[in-house]
């Protein structure tokens, strides 16, 4: 398996053009010249739109959060996270 793509992106960094980077995701982004954003993803799919966060609001696929009623696809509610990190999006 190659390198993460943090690392990826810091060689590319380092290197400037002299070295396009390996990962198809970052070279698409370099090719752009696109500001590329790093999030940490730990706990996006586990924390609720209200902001509360726990593993239980998790299972399997399924996000559901009994207190305030909200459900979605985990891995969906996750990225709406992420997005929201990059870019302060209201969901």
């Amino acid at each position: 398996m190659g390198q993460p793509l943090a690392w990826e992106l810091h060689e590319a960094e380092m290197n400037g053009v002299r070295k396009l980077p390996k990962n198809p995701t970052l070279l698409s982004v370099w090719s752009l010249n696109s500001p590329l954003e790093l999030v940490n993803p730990e706990y996006t799919s586990q924390t609720c739109k209200c902001g509360h966060q726990a593993k239980a609001n998790r299972n399997d696929l399924k996000f559901r959060r009994k207190e305030c009623g909200h459900i979605c696809h985990a891995d969906l509610n996750g990225a709406i996270h992420v997005a929201k990190a990059i870019s302060d999006l209201a969901a």
